[in-house]
This record gives C-alpha cells, structure tokens and sequence, in this order.
C-alpha cells in the first residue's frame, strides 16, 4: 500500500463590520477561506496564528472552530480534513487587496460585503448559507460536522 496521507488544515472565518476576509483567486475567478496546512507540531490555534501572520501580516484571536469538513479527491490523490475557525484579526483596510506571496499576483485578500456573498462563487459553495444562519445567530452552536460538501 502507498504511503497516502491525510492533511489537516485550518480554514479561517474571520468577519468584521458585515464583511468577510476571503482569498480571491483571479485566474479561476473565485474565493475561498483563508488558511492552510497545518505543519508537524502545531496546535490548530497556532495553525491559524501562523498562517494569518504569512497571509495578511496580522495578529489573529482564536474564538472557536465552527466546522470540519472532509475534502476526499481521489483522483487527485487528496484528502483533507479541513477545520473552520471563527476569528479576528487587528486589521482591516491594511490588507484590502493584500497580495499572497506564494502565488506572486494570482491570489490576494479581500473582504466581502455579507450581504454579496451568496452572489459569488466561494468554495465551498455549501458552506456560505450555513455561515449566514451562523452569523445571524452569533455563532453559538458548536462545532459542526459538515462531510463532504462541495
């Protein structure tokens, strides 16, 4: 059997003033929630602290993970557990268009008005109406197990 592994990462639901911290990525046309792989020894809330800090160059406060999501392609020989943690950053305006390094001019940040969020193609495209019900609410539910949702 080959060696095949599976990936923990976090994803980051961070919202501010209405809108919505997401990446954007220009050569496909669309969003998703910031965040990445986790590395060998970290906590997720260290997880979530380093990749905000490559990201946006901002501090991030850990509230609560919201939702785990299976992310199984494979054909793509992948598969992710991905866990959704609610946040907040100390910036805002700053990192309105904030380049993402990795990606050189493909990828950056950008906050979305909720209200145009269901407008837009975010992936995962199921999660957006459960992160507006959630919001609505205060997010006071705990943790969801969401599968495999696309």
């Amino acid at each position: 059997m080959e060696n095949k592994k599976i990936k923990p990462r976090v994803r980051l639901v961070i919202i501010k003033n209405d809108k919505i911290l997401l990446s954007y990525v220009k050569s496909e046309n669309y969003y998703f929630y910031m965040g990445g792989k986790m590395e060998w020894g970290e906590t997720v809330k260290e997880a979530c602290i380093r990749e905000v800090k490559e990201e946006c160059d901002a501090n991030f406060e850990f509230k609560k993970i919201l939702y785990v999501r299976d992310y199984i392609k494979s054909e793509e020989d992948e598969h992710s557990i991905e866990l959704y943690v609610l946040g907040d950053i100390n910036k805002m305006e700053e990192i309105e268009g904030l380049r993402d390094n990795e990606f050189g001019d493909d990828h950056w940040q950008t906050w979305v008005d909720l209200k145009n969020l269901g407008k837009i193609d975010v992936k995962p495209k199921g999660l957006v109406k459960q992160i507006l019900k959630d919001y609505k609410s205060g997010f006071k539910q705990g943790a969801i197990y969401l599968g495999e949702i696309d």
